[in-house]
């Protein structure tokens, strides 16, 4: 593959790239927007499913056999499985399982959780249940666009589309890798950084010793459409990195060229 081909390549990886990335954004926007739409403690089941829950201890209440649950359906279950540290302050919190029924009927019900002996409802105790026929009406009410038309959680989406967007990237790494080398063959590298200090501006680019380029060696610079901006010496040379000085009001930037000049016998520079 020439450089043309590479540069095409890494154009189209590019784009990809970028749509990847939207889809990202438009995936975390309409899951944040699903989150936030949806009521407080409330849980979008299907008959015969079971989903785990956590709430606050009651006052006084020291184990989870001290605590009981009240509903509106015989088809709705709870159970107490632990006593757990929350997140926050370490606070003491519940955790359990509500199962439903596979007979139960579509529609709302509320679970209310408490203390056995005080019996006091409080709003994080309070659960609100919307329980769908099927799935196909568990998706057609969904707040999600991306659940509602995929069946996909957008959280899902978000973790997919990020993945590719990685993949992307370390495709075009190493496209990128490969036009450095293949430009390196041809005495040629980009320019990847232009730094200006109190004694200069310095170019940065990458041909090294293993290019044959040492301290002293002159190169041709052109910009990013290969016409000449004028002649630089290297002053500073590592194995596969260079560093030269250019006059402040130079055009260079980033993405600019340098070239390896060869001097043949008759004394005339010619570009390699």
């Amino acid at each position: 593959m020439d450089l043309d081909g590479i540069g095409a390549w890494k154009n189209r990886i590019s784009l990809t790239g970028a749509v990847l990335c939207c889809l990202f954004t438009i995936a975390v926007i309409d899951g944040g927007v699903w989150y936030l739409r949806q009521p407080f403690n409330s849980l979008r089941l299907l008959p015969g499913e079971s989903v785990n829950l956590t709430g606050p201890m009651a006052p006084g209440v020291g184990a989870v056999d001290g605590m009981g649950f009240e509903t509106d359906s015989a088809a709705v279950f709870v159970s107490f499985e632990e006593v757990i540290s929350g997140f926050w302050m370490g606070a003491r919190m519940w955790r359990g399982r509500i199962y439903l029924s596979p007979e139960i009927v579509a529609g709302d019900y509320v679970v209310s959780v408490f203390g056995k002996e005080d019996r006091k409802r409080v709003g994080a105790n309070t659960f609100h249940l919307m329980v769908y026929k099927d799935r196909e009406a568990y998706l057609a009410a969904s707040n999600s666009l991306i659940l509602r038309y995929s069946g996909l959680s957008p959280w899902v989406a978000a973790g997919l589309f990020f993945s590719m967007a990685l993949l992307t990237c370390v495709w075009l790494y190493v496209m990128s890798g490969k036009k450095d080398r293949l430009m390196a063959r041809q005495g040629e590298a980009e320019v990847f950084l232009v730094r200006g200090d109190e004694t200069g501006v310095s170019i940065y680019f990458g041909l090294g010793r293993i290019d044959g380029i040492k301290r002293g060696s002159e190169l041709l610079l052109l910009d990013s459409k290969r016409r000449p901006l004028g002649q630089i010496r290297v002053e500073t040379v590592s194995d596969t990195d260079a560093v030269a000085k250019v006059d402040a009001l130079s055009e260079v930037r980033p993405g600019c060229l340098v070239k390896r000049i060869i001097h043949p016998a008759n004394g005339w520079p010619m570009l390699k």
